[in-house]
C-alpha cells in the first residue's frame, strides 16, 4: 500500500507518523498525494518523494482527529507515543460519532454562510457566501449519513451514497447552485486560473494544480469543477466582504458564481430546508 521509498523517507522523521486518507480508504486516484498525519511540532509541507507526493500535516491531540484516522495505517511509532495502541481505542462506535459530528457542525457551517449570503450587501460577496455553503452541505450530509467525506473525492461519493430521498434531493439542490452543468473546458480554465492565484503562497498550491490537471487529462469535468470551487470555497471563507468587494473579479472567476439573485434566492431556501433536516437527525 505504501510505497517503500514513501516507508522510509516518513520513517526518517523524528516523530510517529501514520498514513491516513484516501490512500487508505480505496477511492485514490493516480494523482493523490500520501497523506501523512505527524504527531509532533511542525511545519505542514508536501514533498515529493522519488515518483510521490506527501503532504506531512502535524498534529497534537489524536481525539481532535478521529474521523480522519479511520483506517489509519502505522508507518512510525514511539515508546513514548503509540500510535498503534491509541488506534486501538477507536471503536468503531466511538469513529462513527465523531464522523456524525464533524457532519452536523458542516451543516450548522452551512446555515451560518447562508445567513452571512442573506445579509450580504454585495451580490459578489453573496453569491460565494452561498456557494461556500452548498459545499458545506455536500460534506455534512455524507458525514451525517456514515461517509467520511474527501474534497477531491466528494462528487463521486455523493453520486454513490445510498442517501434518503429528502437528503438526496438537498445534494441535488446544492449541486445544481453550484453550477455542475457548467462544466466545460473553458469554464474550468478561468475559475483554475482564478483559484490558483487566491492559492498563491499556500504551501499545497502545486498539489491542488497537479490534481486539477489530473481531473481534466482523465476528462473528470464535473469533478474538476466541483473540487476547484470547493478548494476556492475554502480559501474565501477565511476572508471578508471587503476582501471580496475589492478582488470581485477574481473572486466570480474563481468560484464561477451566478449573477441570477432571484434563481439564488429560490435555491437558499432549499438549502436551508435540506440543512435543518440533517440537523433534526440525533444519531448516526
Amino acid at each position: 500500500m505504501i510505497p517503500a521509498q514513501v516507508r522510509d523517507h516518513v520513517k526518517s522523521l523524528p516523530d510517529p507518523a501514520c498514513l491516513v486518507g484516501c490512500r487508505t480508504g480505496g477511492m485514490s486516484l493516480d494523482c493523490c498525494e500520501y497523506d501523512v498525519f505527524v504527531f509532533g511540532k511542525g511545519v505542514n509541507r508536501v514533498e515529493r518523494v522519488g515518483d510521490h507526493l506527501v503532504e506531512l500535516v502535524y498534529v497534537g491531540q489524536p481525539k481532535d482527529h478521529l474521523v480522519a484516522l479511520k483506517d489509519a495505517v502505522v508507518i512510525s511509532d514511539s515508546g513514548t507515543f503509540s500510535i498503534s495502541a491509541m488506534l486501538k481505542d477507536v471503536s468503531e462506535e466511538k469513529w462513527k460519532k465523531a464522523l456524525f459530528a464533524s457532519g452536523r457542525k458542516d451543516l450548522v457551517s452551512s446555515l451560518f454562510c447562508q445567513q452571512k449570503f442573506k445579509l450580504a450587501r454585495d451580490p459578489v460577496a453573496g453569491a460565494t457566501w452561498l456557494k461556500a455553503a452548498l459545499y458545506h452541505l455536500v460534506a455534512g450530509t455524507l458525514a451525517v449519513f456514515g461517509a467520511r467525506p474527501m474534497p477531491l473525492h466528494e462528487l463521486a461519493q455523493a453520486r454513490t451514497l445510498d442517501l434518503p430521498a429528502d437528503a438526496a434531493a438537498g445534494v441535488q439542490a446544492a449541486l445544481e447552485c453550484i453550477g455542475i452543468e457548467r462544466a466545460t473546458r473553458p469554464a474550468i480554465a478561468r475559475s483554475l486560473e482564478a483559484m490558483l492565484e487566491l492559492k498563491s503562497g499556500d504551501y499545497d498550491r502545486e498539489l491542488v494544480k497537479k490534481k486539477t490537471s489530473h481531473l481534466l487529462e482523465k476528462s473528470m469535468l464535473a469533478d474538476c469543477y466541483y473540487y476547484a470551487g470547493r478548494v476556492a470555497a475554502g480559501r474565501l471563507e477565511q476572508k471578508n466582504d471587503s476582501f471580496l468587494r475589492k478582488y470581485a473579479k477574481l473572486v466570480q472567476l474563481a468560484m464561477d458564481l451566478s449573477n441570477d439573485e432571484q434563481q439564488l434566492a429560490r435555491l437558499q431556501k432549499s438549502l436551508f430546508s435540506a440543512a435543518k433536516r440533517g440537523l433534526e437527525l440525533t444519531s448516526f
